[in-house]
């Protein structure tokens, strides 16, 4: 038999038949298929048997007669097994097919010849024999490993129907399935342990409560006299009475308490209908009146929003203009496009300007020394401003000493000039002369200028102006102021206002508009 004829039922790995299972007999196959069968059958017969008497069922004349043999010692008859006696026919041919293929015995071929047959003929016909006998040892040979393979698959099949795993199985597949057993095993027993737990408080309680009967049994005296029986009977029937009255007047009780429940339950039939009427018909004003209130919420959290986005944009412009210098918006002083001319309010100022934009950027800058002088209650006796737009005015005072006698003692007058910050580009004889009035203009603006820097050192003593102002040289930065110097007096305008911006900032952030 070869060794691939049976696999694994649970991994389907071929298998190896052990030894003991190549080397079985028909006898001991049986035994391993019937014992189990056969023990039931047993335990059942001897069961029966316990149950019955012999007496009963046997005459007498058969029981006596098996007396007597038994007491004999007469030994059974035995009979052979069918199956085994076939299996040890078939190990028996076996043999002999061996020993016919050795040549040791040759008892079983023979032939019967004929006188005219010779020799040769005798030959040919013992090894023709020997050759039939050999195939006929291979068929059966071949005919008992095919039924020995049958047995087996049978004896697996018998195995598996009676179990719930499929055999054949290999030894991983074996180790694993008694592993699984003795953990199947360890969970019985911790139920077994939990059952005769249980079993034993059952019976604790089961003796309670023997105990307990016993004791009211032993209270009751059997020995009563027939004067108590009386007594107890008539207390009994008293009893009786006063516990059918009870019941009597239980029951009107309970069939009050009845009718009481119907009424009470239809008026809860009745009040649970109106209640739901009340719901539905609530329900819709109160979703309604809750969309109501949903959209008015959300049109004053709208409202919220844009009150609290306007606020913050608001709050955002309050702190651009706390931290908005004023002064310069209302003086913005500047240079144009090409870095060239300085310019104040738009307006330039410098040579080859048009004179009514000259005469307004003039204008502006008379308006902000007006500020800057009353900013710093500035009084000059020398100068007065008068702001007016593009023909605005510098006031000049000055001292005029007179004599009108030799005895007389001399007097001082006070003169004042008008100096006009405008020009028309009309012709004078100045401009021979290369000097105008303009140019005094300008003079005396610088000097206006050089007294309000004063003013700011006597506040605070390390103020440096950007352009250093020279007003004995008409010059500011190293720039003269004369309008007739052409391009410089464009660079010292624009050098004016950059000194005027610095000065209107210094002022405005250190001064209030509350000195005096």
């Amino acid at each position: 038999m070869s060794e691939d004829e049976f696999n694994c039922q649970k991994c389907d790995t071929p298998l190896e038949l052990d030894e003991s299972l190549k080397n079985l007999n028909i006898s001991q196959l049986s035994h391993l298929v019937n014992e189990r069968q056969d023990k039931q059958f047993e335990k059942a017969n001897i069961k029966i048997l316990d149950d019955l008497d012999p007496q009963e069922y046997i005459p007498k004349e058969r029981l006596d007669l098996y007396n007597q043999v038994n007491k004999g010692n007469i030994e059974p008859i035995q009979y052979r097994n069918y199956l085994e006696s076939d299996e040890e026919d078939d190990d028996e041919d076996e043999n002999d097919d061996f020993e016919d293929e050795d040549g040791s015995s040759g008892s079983n071929s023979y032939l019967v010849l004929d006188e005219e047959t010779g020799d040769s003929d005798e030959e040919n016909g013992t090894i023709n024999g020997n050759h039939e006998q050999r195939q006929e040892n291979e068929e059966d040979r071949e005919i008992r490993m095919s039924s020995r393979i049958k047995t087996l698959t049978k004896i697996f099949e018998i195995l598996s129907n009676n179990q719930d795993i499929d055999h054949p199985l290999s030894e991983d597949c074996a180790s694993l399935l008694i592993e699984n057993y003795k953990l199947k095993f360890d969970q019985s027993q911790k139920e077994k342990d939990n059952y005769l737990s249980f079993l034993r408080k059952l019976k604790d309680k089961d003796n309670q409560l023997n105990l307990y009967d016993n004791e009211h049994n032993e209270e009751f005296n059997p020995n009563l006299s027939n004067e108590d029986l009386d007594m107890k009977l008539t207390q009994s029937i008293e009893e009786f009475k006063e516990l059918t009255l009870l019941e009597k007047t239980s029951l009107q009780k309970l069939k009050d308490l009845e009718n009481s429940r119907n009424e009470l339950d239809s008026q809860l039939k009745k009040y649970e209908k109106e209640l739901e009427d009340l719901q539905n018909d609530g329900l819709d004003k109160i979703l309604r009146l809750k969309n109501k209130l949903q959209l008015e919420l959300n049109d004053k959290r709208n409202k919220l929003e844009q009150s609290k986005a306007a606020y913050h944009v608001h709050l955002d412009h309050i702190d651009k203009l706390r931290n908005l210098n004023i002064y310069n918006k209302i003086f913005n002083i500047s240079c144009d496009s090409d870095d060239k001319y300085g310019t104040i309010n738009g307006f330039r100022i410098g040579y080859k300007v048009v004179w009514p934009e000259i005469n307004a950027a003039l204008g502006q800058i008379i308006s902000l020394l007006v500020f800057l002088v009353k900013r710093l209650n500035l009084k000059s006796s020398t100068y007065k401003l008068v702001p007016m737009g593009s023909q605005s005015q510098i006031i000049k005072f000055s001292t005029v000493s007179s004599d009108e006698g030799s005895t007389s003692s001399g007097q001082t007058t006070k003169s004042k000039t008008v100096l006009n910050m405008y020009s028309s580009d009309e012709f004078s004889l100045g401009k021979l002369f290369n000097f105008n009035k303009l140019d005094v203009s300008m003079i005396s603006l610088l000097d206006v200028v050089s007294q309000i820097e004063t003013r700011l050192r006597s506040l605070d003593a390390d103020i440096d102006l950007p352009y250093k102002i020279s007003p004995t040289k008409d010059s500011i930065g190293g720039k003269s102021i004369r309008v007739t110097s052409n391009t410089e007096w464009t660079q010292s305008c624009k050098f004016l206002l950059t000194d005027l911006k610095w000065m209107l900032t210094f002022i405005s952030a250190h001064t209030s508009p509350n000195n005096t």
